[in-house]
C-alpha cells in the first residue's frame, strides 16, 4: 500500500500588533524588549508602527482596520494581542478613542502627560504631576540622567532597573485611583500603565 506524504504543519505564529503615537521613543523601547526577549521566538511575530493619523483616536481606527485585515487574511493565526499606545497631551478625542478601544476588545497603554513617566519611574517612586511633556523631561535630565533624549534606547539602558520600575507604576495607580476614585482615566495626573504591555512582553515564552 502506498503512503501518503503528511504535510508538514507549523503552527501560526501569535501576532503582537503595537500602533504608538511617538515614532521613536515608545517603538525604541518596546521593539528592545521583543528583540532581547523574543527575535528568535517561534511562536510571536511583532509589528510596531507609528500611522499616518496618531491622535489617539486616529490610533485606535487603525487598531480596528489591523483587526479586520487579520480576520480577512487567508493564512490562519492562532492569535492576535492588538494594543494602542498613546499619550494624554493637547488631545480632545480621549473620550471616543478609550470608548471604541474598549468596543472592539483593543488595549490601551495610556500615559499622562506622555511615555516618559515610565522613563521617569526606573529612577524613583513619585507621584509627582507635571504640565506637559518638555517639564517631565526637563526633570529626568536635571537629576538624574543630563544626557537624557528622547531618541535614545531607553530599554537597553534602563533594563536593569525594570523591575523596579514595574513595581513604581503599580503603586502609582494604586495611589492615583485612591485619591480620584471617580475620576475617568484619561483625566488623571499623573497615570500611566505602560507596566502592562512591559509585563506581558517579558513573560511570554
Amino acid at each position: 500500500m502506498k503512503k501518503t506524504r503528511r504535510s508538514s504543519f507549523r503552527k501560526p505564529k501569535k501576532l503582537i500588533i503595537l500602533i504608538c503615537e511617538g515614532a521613536k521613543t515608545e517603538i525604541n523601547y518596546f521593539q528592545g524588549i521583543f528583540d532581547n526577549n523574543l527575535q528568535n521566538s517561534e511562536n510571536y511575530s511583532l509589528k510596531i508602527y507609528q500611522p499616518h493619523d496618531y491622535s489617539p483616536l486616529g490610533i485606535v481606527n487603525q487598531c480596528v482596520v489591523e483587526i479586520q485585515s487579520v480576520k480577512r487574511n487567508k493564512e490562519t493565526r492562532a492569535d492576535i494581542s492588538i494594543w494602542a499606545v498613546f499619550d494624554k497631551d493637547l488631545h480632545k478625542n480621549l473620550p471616543e478613542a478609550f470608548q471604541k478601544a474598549q468596543s472592539n476588545d483593543i488595549k490601551v497603554i495610556f500615559s499622562s502627560i506622555c511615555f516618559e513617566y515610565w522613563i521617569l519611574l526606573h529612577y524613583f517612586k513619585t507621584t509627582r504631576p507635571f504640565i506637559n511633556c518638555d517639564e517631565l523631561v526637563h526633570f529626568i535630565k536635571k537629576k538624574y540622567d543630563s544626557n537624557f533624549l528622547k531618541r535614545d534606547d531607553h530599554f537597553i539602558r534602563l533594563k536593569d532597573k525594570i523591575e523596579y520600575a514595574i513595581n513604581n507604576n503599580k503603586w502609582l495607580i494604586t495611589q492615583v485611583n485612591e485619591a480620584n476614585p471617580s475620576t475617568q482615566i484619561y483625566d488623571l495626573n499623573p497615570y500611566t500603565n505602560v507596566y502592562e504591555i512591559v509585563n506581558y512582553l517579558l513573560n511570554l515564552t
